[in-house]
């Protein structure tokens, strides 16, 4: 069986060591994509070659395992035969990228910030996924941690875990800049622009973190964007998460590892 890795992903080189332990899982061969797989939805992310040049190298009994792969290029891939697997379906996978995403994430400050959780105020927005894992972390590093998040119940829930406070803003409107007060530390979980134009001279001296995809920061503002943290910070752990996922999205039990 051969494997085929497409750009500088480090996971994907592991994800490929572990799927080859597992024998002939189908009758071509797989083509591992970035992830995501596309920023542009016309070529591949970090990649020359186009979205079409990728599906005209597929024939029958291929398997194509991607991130986020736009509806026309599945098309593309299954009208020719091979089997699209698209990982961003898959739940499981996105709970164990979230947390590595995390933990990674708080492993960056931890060794190039200089000061220990317990010095800090960290502010968070958003409290989904990331954003749940990244509180926990903090909190047991005793860092003080301030969410941002529009959901009641989700501070209510907040609050019953010790979270000392809690700002919320409606859906449609941006974070003060009075709310970003006392931070050490600011970091976004949200796909969507929250903070304004206005809270940027609130933010100065502020390290502020992207770890959301696209352009949600203000302009002026000095944002570290931590793309890619499971590959960058545990490529074999992401890459065998990755490869869990393969074999549960083509219903094959693993042979070798679990």
């Amino acid at each position: 069986m051969k494997i085929h890795t497409y750009g500088a992903d480090a996971r994907l080189g592991f994800c490929r060591d572990r799927l080859m332990g597992e024998g002939d899982i189908c009758r071509g061969k797989i083509m591992l994509l970035p992830i995501p797989t596309t920023r542009d939805g016309k070529s591949l992310h970090g990649c020359k070659l186009t979205l079409c040049e990728v599906a005209a190298e597929c024939e029958a009994g291929d398997v194509v395992v991607g991130y986020a792969m736009p509806k026309e290029f599945r098309t593309d891939i299954t009208s020719r035969g091979a089997v699209a697997i698209d990982v961003s379906r898959d739940e499981e996978y996105i709970t164990e990228n979230a947390e590595l995403t995390a933990v990674g994430a708080v492993g960056r400050i931890l060794t190039d910030g200089g000061v220990a959780p317990s010095g800090l105020s960290i502010g968070v927005i958003g409290y989904g996924r990331i954003g749940q894992r990244l509180v926990r972390i903090l909190m047991f590093l005793s860092g003080r941690v301030v969410v941002f998040t529009s959901k009641a119940e989700l501070r209510e829930e907040l609050c019953m875990l010790g979270v000392s406070s809690v700002d919320s803003l409606s859906i449609d409107s941006e974070i003060t800049p009075d709310k970003l007060s006392g931070l050490d530390i600011l970091i976004n979980t949200a796909p969507a622009r929250l903070i304004g134009d206005g809270a940027v001279r609130a933010l100065s001296g502020v390290r502020v973190i992207e770890l959301a995809s696209g352009d949600n920061m203000p302009e002026g503002l000095a944002v570290e964007r931590f793309a890619s943290v499971p590959a960058v910070m545990y490529p074999a752990s992401a890459g065998a998460a990755l490869a869990r996922s393969v074999l549960r999205m083509l219903g094959v039990a693993p042979k070798k590892y679990q």
